[in-house]
């Protein structure tokens, strides 16, 4: 056994307590360079999220081709997240309803925004973390390569307790509440936490 192949085997050896049960121990130390599927992504330094380019108002080109919406913020702050700031290099894929699974099958993507778990978007070939919105009586849920099970609880941990207590009511009025104006309660899309209690 080489070196780095005893380094790789000691990580995930070493960050399987922290997800006994298959959730993260809340009084354990989160280190992500421990998680392969995470540090795969530092070493890259390109974290690509697939997201619909025709869902206004939660994901869209403007007419400049900038990228906006909802689940546009949620991109960039996981890209800060996992790059430490570097949001530049966050790369963000257009997907559709029809092929999004398959970006993340065949290793196109890392996560796909705009989807869930629900029969509408049911694919073998995704798992997924906790809601971040609703969409009618659906739950939008931040999707990833079936099997990722790291990635998918390193993204818990994000949505749960990485970023700010309110942050999808902040982006709900910075993206929606212009489209939306007051004839819709932010309730009827936001779920902060995952829906767990605070």
């Amino acid at each position: 056994m080489n070196k780095r192949l005893a380094v790789l085997v000691f990580a995930v050896v070493a960050a399987l307590p922290l997800f006994a049960g298959g959730e993260q121990d809340p009084a354990a130390p989160f280190n992500d360079h421990e998680l392969v599927a995470v540090h795969r992504i530092h070493l890259r330094e390109v974290v690509r999220i697939g997201v619909p380019a025709d869902n206004a108002p939660f994901s869209y080109v403007d007419a400049k081709g900038v990228w906006r919406g909802y689940d546009v913020s949620f991109a960039r702050r996981i890209a800060k997240e996992i790059l430490d700031n570097k949001e530049k290099y966050l790369r963000l894929v257009p997907v559709t309803r029809e092929n999004w699974a398959d970006y993340l099958e065949n290793d196109q993507a890392d996560i796909v925004l705009g989807f869930g778990p629900g029969p509408e978007h049911a694919a073998p070939a995704a798992d997924f973390a906790l809601p971040y919105r609703k969409a009618g009586e659906a739950r939008i849920a931040p999707a990833v390569r079936k099997g990722n099970g790291e990635l998918r609880l390193w993204l818990n941990d994000v949505i749960t307790r990485r970023i700010e207590d309110d942050f999808f009511h902040q982006t709900y009025e910075e993206t929606l509440r212009p489209v939306y104006g007051n004839t819709v309660e932010p309730e009827t899309v936001v779920i902060e936490r995952g829906g767990r209690e605070p």
